[in-house]
């Protein structure tokens, strides 16, 4: 009880010095779930999302629980909510449904004795104007995962998560941040917004420049010519730094920012692999040769934001007799060079490849099969010839097992070991280091 009542005197002080930005939006939070007495504490559920409202510095929390109006049906609701925008000042509203929570229940086989029980939720935020128009909802359903009937669900925190996610939603696809600044000199341009402002180290904008009436110069024209991918790289109280991905941005052009969702990047690519084989046993000719080369192709997914990066690849790979196809997921960073068109991507990882050769004997599966895993690093030079297309080039380091143990079905339906005999390949080892190149395309 005592935290909670320190929770509720920090939440007022908070209140009180956000009062004090006029330029700030006002907003209300209204809850209009009718099953709070029975699964949720009304209070606790509002006072989530009016914190994370206040902790993006974009918005004035305004409590208006003792109006009259706070609560009624839902076909007086456009006049309910003008009366309380006018009593006070409200710019906006965000009303809060929590749905009761649905559990579905599995006994598993007919011979299990285990019950396990998967409880969700469902949390709206619908956000209206002074006046009782619609701006937009956001709904998001929140699962508690398969647990066993004797673990009991943590109805409350569900639906805390749930509230987090809608608002946060809610603050990219509702409200975009946006602001106005003027180009300063270099690669890194001065915004004269910092955290007080609710500017953040790597937000994202995207930047268009402002007319200010009829050009009247050739620089003028090419101020004009503005626009991009801009991220914050770092935020005083009252300053920030901010640094292109994609676009160009010419000194002293007036341009507005408005926030955007992270920017990803698309990348096809192609690597021949220099691959060292044990051939199987009695071949000849060029099915004994010891080297082959593997044609593999990858089609790769990533962010583009500086900094963290994450990637995903899906590799698929030929050569004579055999074929693979595989994952990769990286983690790591990216960082400029040239900003916004030269940048370096570096980071490291796991792989998984799945492969198969056709098998010489008739009394065996037509293929054989088998499995490698391996970690990875990786090291890749992006260059952007547009704002949206570019080039890629790089090497992949790896360090795992190599496909040694080959399964085959037999004429009997039996899956067992292949034999030397039975395969044209009967170990592939994967180079330790393999070079791509390919294109790229940025999603913003």
């Amino acid at each position: 009880m005592a935290g909670r009542i320190f929770v509720a005197v920090l939440f007022s002080m908070t209140l009180s010095s956000m009062a004090d930005e006029a330029n700030l939006s006002r907003i209300a939070v209204i809850p209009i779930f009718s099953n709070a007495i029975e699964d949720y504490d009304t209070q606790e559920l509002k006072t989530v999302a009016e914190g994370v409202f206040l902790q993006s510095g974009r918005f004035e929390v305004v409590d208006v629980s003792s109006h009259t109006d706070y609560q009624g049906a839902p076909d007086d609701q456009n006049l309910r909510l003008q009366a309380i925008a006018a009593d006070f000042s409200i710019d906006m509203f965000m009303l809060l449904d929590v749905s009761s929570p649905h559990t579905d229940v599995s006994h598993g086989s007919t011979d299990s004795i285990f019950v396990t029980r998967n409880t969700s939720i469902d949390v709206t935020g619908r956000f209206y104007t002074s006046e009782g128009s619609l701006l937009g909802s956001v709904r998001e359903k929140k699962y508690s995962g398969s647990l066993l009937s004797s673990t009991s669900v943590d109805i409350e925190d569900l639906a805390r998560q749930g509230i987090i996610l809608v608002v946060q939603r809610s603050l990219n696809e509702i409200f975009p941040y946006e602001f106005t600044f003027t180009v300063s000199e270099g690669s890194l341009f001065t915004i004269p917004i910092g955290a007080d402002g609710g500017i953040e180290k790597g937000m994202v904008f995207s930047v268009v420049a402002l007319s200010q009436g009829v050009p009247r110069s050739a620089e003028e024209y090419r101020q004009l010519s503005s626009h991009g991918i801009l991220q914050i790289m770092n935020s005083t109280d009252n300053s920030s730094r901010g640094r292109l991905i994609a676009g160009r941005m010419v000194e002293g052009a007036r341009v507005a920012a408005v926030e955007n969702s992270t920017p990803g990047i698309l990348a096809l690519s192609y690597a021949g692999l220099p691959t060292e084989v044990v051939p199987g046993d009695n071949l000849t000719g060029d099915e004994a040769e010891t080297s082959r080369l593997l044609n593999q192709v990858a089609f790769t997914g990533g962010t583009c934001k500086w900094g963290l990066s994450l990637a995903g690849t899906l590799f698929s790979g030929v050569m004579s007799r055999m074929s693979s196809i595989g994952i990769r997921g990286e983690i790591g960073t990216r960082l400029p060079l040239v900003s916004p068109a030269l940048a370096l991507r570096a980071g490291v990882g796991f792989e998984a490849c799945y492969l198969t050769q056709n098998t010489r004997s008739d009394s065996i599966s037509a293929s054989a099969n088998t499995a490698t895993i391996a970690g990875t690093a990786s090291v890749n030079l992006e260059w952007m010839f547009s704002s949206r297309f570019g080039v890629h080039t790089g090497g992949v380091g790896r360090f795992g097992s190599s496909a040694d143990n080959w399964n085959v079905t037999d004429w009997r339906g039996y899956n067992r070991d292949a034999h030397p005999g039975e395969l044209y390949y009967a170990e592939i080892k994967q180079p330790p280091i393999s070079f791509s190149a390919g294109l790229t395309y940025m999603i913003y």
